[in-house]
């Protein structure tokens, strides 16, 4: 089975229709549509996407080859160079590990808007906690990467970038035409911009993905159990920060 034959089948397993189901109905996305979304939740988001981040970049660098890139922050870190030959495809992860780095500066935009800078992000008050829900996501990115998991790493991108977009393409509708949204007039808003980037679909996102599950010729039945976890921390960073409020 060619690794793009694996991606579809991957996304039409009942475990990602589910996902997809509950993402859509989430009451993160319920309660911003309805302009009920409050400061906190909103902060939230930006507080637990900052350290996401931060480990899923040094994650994809790890799953790109780049042992040794561990930034204390990602402002003003350079993208290591592609360890192929220039000749080579894009590799997926050198690729993801380009788009954190450029959208890092994008979230400190949107958390601006919401009053905090990034020394509020790195070191939260002692009134907020990290969401264990929202950090799941990334831990498991992390165990991906450590194990050296790249065909299950690139399969589970495949799935689970695409819900993410869609979630955060109907966030930024949400935010910019919600009337208690007073702070957006636009897509072009600088405090939109990092759900705006990542809402648009990435191009050659299942070429390169199943290139790496070819060449690591991994069979179908070990993708699943990765591809379904990842889906459900996808959830479950929805439900951390739609639980957050300061304590």
């Amino acid at each position: 089975m060619s690794g793009l034959l694996m991606i579809q089948k991957l996304r039409q397993e009942p475990f990602n229709q589910e996902t997809e189901d509950k993402l859509r109905s989430h009451p993160y996305l319920q309660a911003a549509e309805n302009g009920k979304l409050s400061l906190s939740q909103r902060q939230a988001f930006a507080r637990e996407q900052y350290f996401v981040q931060l480990s899923d970049a040094k994650s994809f660098a790890t799953l790109a080859g780049h042992k040794d890139f561990s930034p204390a922050s990602l402002t003003g870190v350079s993208v290591p160079s592609p360890l192929q030959p220039e000749s080579s495809p894009v590799d997926l992860f050198q690729f993801l590990l380009g788009g954190e780095i450029y959208a890092s500066s994008l979230l400190l935009d949107y958390a601006r808007e919401l009053g905090m800078d990034e020394d509020a992000l790195r070191k939260p008050p002692s009134s907020y906690r990290l969401s264990a829900k929202s950090q799941a996501y990334p831990s498991y990115w992390a165990r991906l990467a450590l194990s050296g998991q790249r065909a299950a790493a690139a399969a589970a991108c495949a799935v689970n970038f695409p819900a993410w977009g869609q979630m955060c393409q109907l966030l930024l509708q949400a935010l910019r035409d919600g009337d208690e949204y007073k702070e957006y007039s636009s897509d072009d808003d600088p405090g939109l911009a990092f759900i705006k980037f990542f809402a648009a679909p990435i191009e050659d996102l299942d070429k390169m993905a199943a290139a790496i599950i070819e060449e690591e010729t991994v069979p179908y039945e070990e993708l699943i159990e990765p591809v379904r976890l990842l889906q459900q921390y996808e959830i479950m960073f929805w439900d951390g920060v739609f639980e957050a409020t300061d304590k």
